[in-house]
């Protein structure tokens, strides 16, 4: 079997839609509680089992034998869970804003963004290579949807603020959608996410293809895996975790100095992220050093994800009474980033590879795209007045 990249993150760019969706998601969110509950909770169980459900699903139906059917199964399935999840991670959204103070905000978002990050490539990934060395895929579907159900139970526990007695949606949001700086963050949130999704994958891949002795015997755009799924996917699970290990690092260390001073905390994740895209294709081997690029790479990735996620809070409490719906549209800004990112990246790729010999290459020119993007999100950033986000001591320095 052989798994082509470009068709990879064409399936990806389709199954995140739904996080696309988010800020109608949050509207509903903001809008419909109950007196009991609250305004969460019961969106982020009722989704959080649904999404639970599909994965159960997918486990007893799955054909992993079909390879030719395979994808098509992916590409479902995982569209049915992004309905679920988005739905529920929206939900937890508001919950974090609504019970989180500013002066911890930072913070808070730091240790949030780090676990959720982890959990992708090293919970993630190191659950996947237990369950493949067993050659008990499907089982993993299942113990997933379980863990699903059982986290959105969770929430419960946290005391939520009272229902308010009247929310103002439309006027709110007519607010929202008219104002310049909003405008500003849901631009620069897209163009940052756009490198975000595929940059991890790509160079993972980058690793795998041209460290010494590589188990990899396919063309440069695809890892060839018949008869080394095994070997492959450990090396790739082993990087994984090590980006995650990264991303916690990154994310709540940051997330502290965010709580000091947001900008400070934005220019020092820029600055190691964007050096970082274009540099990164001369560390491409042996696996040691790329373990400790791909570390950095994690530290870089959860520092601007907990700096920019304390500043998105921080504007959306500027509207307590839809701080869901305007959290949602910010992070439907970042899923569609990463949508159009994977979208851009499969055809970069397949453009590529037709010009160059050697993945490397197309790595190289595919990287310098997605630093201009980076570095056009900070500029967009930079225009939003300090005013909007930061603390008022740093502000009076400023001022003095």
């Amino acid at each position: 079997m052989t798994i082509d990249l470009a068709v990879i993150l064409g399936i990806f760019s389709i199954t995140v839609i739904p996080w696309a969706l988010k800020f109608l998601i949050g509207l509903f969110n903001d809008k419909f509680g109950t007196k009991k509950f609250g305004r969460r909770k019961l969106w982020i169980l009722i989704f959080g089992v649904y999404a639970g459900i599909w994965f159960i699903i997918t486990g007893f139906t799955i054909n992993l034998q079909s390879s030719n059917t395979i994808l098509d199964y992916i590409l479902l399935y995982a569209l049915m869970w992004n309905i679920g999840i988005a739905v529920s991670d929206t939900s937890l959204d508001g919950l974090i804003l609504d019970v989180t103070p500013k002066e911890k905000l930072g913070k808070v978002q730091g240790y949030t963004w780090a676990m959720n990050l982890f959990g992708s490539p090293g919970g993630g990934i190191i659950l996947g290579a237990l369950f493949l060395a067993f050659n008990a895929i499907p089982l993993l579907f299942v113990f997933e949807g379980f863990l699903l159900i059982i986290s959105s139970i969770f929430p419960f526990f946290v005391k939520e603020k009272p229902l308010p007695e009247e929310i103002h949606v439309w006027k709110n949001m007519k607010t929202i959608i008219t104002k310049g700086k909003n405008w500003k963050a849901f631009t620069f949130s897209f163009l940052d996410s756009i490198p975000y999704g595929i940059v991890t994958i790509t160079y993972t891949i980058l690793i795998l293809l041209y460290a010494p002795n590589s188990p990899n015997s396919g063309p440069v755009t695809s890892l060839s895996l018949e008869g080394l799924a095994l070997e492959v996917f450990l090396i790739y699970v082993i990087l994984g975790a090590i980006n995650g290990a990264g991303v916690i690092v990154g994310s709540i260390a940051t997330g502290r100095i965010a709580d000091n001073n947001r900008r400070l905390a934005v220019y020092i994740a820029n600055i190691t992220y964007i050096p970082f895209l274009i540099l990164c294709v001369l560390f491409r081997g042996p696996y040691i050093l790329g373990g400790i690029m791909i570390f950095l790479l994690g530290a870089a990735q959860g520092a601007l994800m907990a700096s920019y996620q304390s500043i998105r809070g921080d504007l959306s409490k500027q509207y307590p009474e839809l701080n869901s719906t305007y959290f949602a549209i910010v992070i439907s800004c970042l899923n569609l980033g990463q949508s159009v990112g994977m979208a851009i990246t499969s055809g970069l790729i397949i453009i590529f590879s037709s010009l160059f010999n050697e993945y490397y290459e197309t790595f190289f020119f595919i990287m310098l795209i997605m630093a201009g993007f980076q570095f056009l999100s900070f500029l967009i950033f930079y225009t939003i007045n300090r005013k909007e986000y930061e603390h008022r001591d740093i502000l009076q320095k400023i001022n003095n």
